[in-house]
């Protein structure tokens, strides 16, 4: 008889414990804001800051982001370009369009090289050689003043996207 209580008590101690912890747990992650928010978070860039005529480097949703500042002096591409006061800016999804890997700007030639199978891209992210077909991603934006939030889709960026799927 003993014995038959001491199994039965050790498994109400189980039973409770497994209950504490998933009361607990689940107490910790409600205080967490939801996955969908911190998805969705958008990436604020004052483009006054940005250096002219070079590729910066961001991030958005764990994504790199590319972004080049323009003046009139680099070709523009009226297709995946955006105005934004005086200069023009191209914004890119640093993911290459072939396996998913991150491409390098090589200031030099003026491209991002995938390091993955040699797919190039030129500037305004147009595929240009190696295996990729398509051009890099163009994620949402929305401009206020001289503020660029990436992540949020605006008026701008649906007619845009219009023009580059033309």
């Amino acid at each position: 008889m003993d014995r038959n209580r001491r199994i039965v008590n050790y498994s109400l101690i189980a039973l409770a414990g497994s209950g504490v912890y998933f009361s607990v747990k689940t107490m910790f992650t409600s205080l967490e804001p939801p996955k969908k928010a911190r998805l969705d978070a958008a990436t604020f860039i004052d483009t006054t800051t940005l250096p002219l005529n070079e590729v910066s480097f961001f991030t958005w949703q764990k994504k790199p982001l590319f972004i080049l500042k323009k003046d009139a002096s680099l070709p523009l591409d009226e297709k995946r370009d955006i105005q934004i006061g005086d200069y023009f800016y191209t914004v890119m999804i640093g993911i290459c369009t072939h396996l998913g890997c991150v491409p390098k700007y090589e200031s030099q030639a003026k491209k991002f090289i995938c390091p993955c199978h040699n797919g190039q891209f030129d500037q305004n992210g147009i595929a240009i050689a190696g295996p990729v077909s398509k051009p890099l991603v163009i994620p949402p934006f929305k401009i206020e003043g001289e503020t660029l939030i990436v992540g949020e889709v605006s008026e701008a960026y649906l007619q845009l996207m219009e023009k580059a799927n033309a």
